[in-house]
């Protein structure tokens, strides 16, 4: 049945790392062994370049898909593919986002993480209220060590001038339902902006049309690799257009159920080592 394939996508956060954030070394032999098997294997994930390399520690992919698509990356980082969010829906969202009370960043194509001046000391209250909220800890890490926080005007600026182009805006919320709100409100640039989400606790804007499985189209069309021959793993919303055009759509254990009906193939959860048992039992076994 996998003879065919020759692509293996892989999202990150509820579905190549376990619940540590990380990818074990059980995930990793197994991704070495399907990659010395002739498939290329690329990450396709909401997190931007830089903080997709922590968790890997050094694991060769061959292309990176990040932020949801809005940046596709060569195996060397090099950037060869983006689309940036238009300036004036940006500077509106910000000022609606202002008004919450939660936690947002505006990622741009060099991978950095912008926060604003004001908002600093509010966006801390909010972290640190409840360590057993999941994604807290990796807030936190984005919040103090990822984080570069200019002032508002200064933001604004950087935007207006091309000198930063924004690329997705994160927004986060320790208590899932304070985001339904926040995302009637962002759904009012639909037209501009696609809004998705990673996980319970966030909502996600990125430009139009962009999504995971059409930045996994530039490594398609480069290695001539049908989509009939890809294989993505993935475990919530802005997985969905991914695993419905591949030939081979794997959903995680601990997917929600509206996901799981995207599914192929459903692979034991991510915090089991879910994909590199996946690929051992039934990708490599199947020789």
């Amino acid at each position: 049945m996998f003879s065919r394939l020759r692509l293996a996508a892989f999202d990150m956060d509820g579905t190549l790392l376990n619940e540590q954030s990380q990818m074990t070394e059980a995930t990793k032999e197994a991704c070495r062994l399907l990659q010395a098997s002739g498939c290329k294997l690329v990450l396709s994930t909401g997190r931007t370049y830089a903080s997709a390399q922590l968790p890997i520690g050094g694991f060769a992919f061959d292309g990176y898909v990040c932020s949801n698509g809005a940046t596709v990356l060569e195996a060397d980082g090099t950037l060869v593919q983006h689309a940036a969010l238009p300036l004036e829906m940006i500077q509106q969202a910000v000022h609606t986002l202002r008004q919450e009370p939660i936690y947002y960043e505006l990622h741009d194509t060099e991978s950095n993480r912008w926060m604003v001046q004001e908002d600093r000391e509010r966006i801390e209250t909010l972290i640190e209220e409840d360590a057993s909220v999941e994604g807290v800890s990796l807030r936190r890490f984005s919040f103090y060590e990822w984080s570069r926080v200019v002032p508002l005007a200064e933001m604004m600026q950087r935007i207006a001038t091309g000198e930063s182009k924004i690329v997705k805006l994160f927004v986060w919320h320790p208590v899932p339902e304070a985001l339904v709100p926040v995302r009637e409100q962002l759904e009012r640039w639909s037209d501009q902006a696609d809004i998705t989400s990673s996980g319970k606790h966030n909502v996600e804007v990125i430009p139009k049309g962009v999504s995971k499985w059409e930045g996994l189209t530039y490594f398609c069309r480069k290695w001539g690799i049908a989509p009939e021959q890809v294989m993505a793993f993935g475990d919530a919303e802005n997985d969905r257009e991914a695993l419905s055009n591949v030939g081979f759509p794997v959903v995680m254990e601990n997917a929600s159920p509206a996901m799981k009906e995207l599914a192929r193939f459903i692979a034991p959860h991510h915090d089991e080592d879910g994909v590199a048992r996946f690929i051992r039992e039934r990708v490599l076994a199947d020789g």
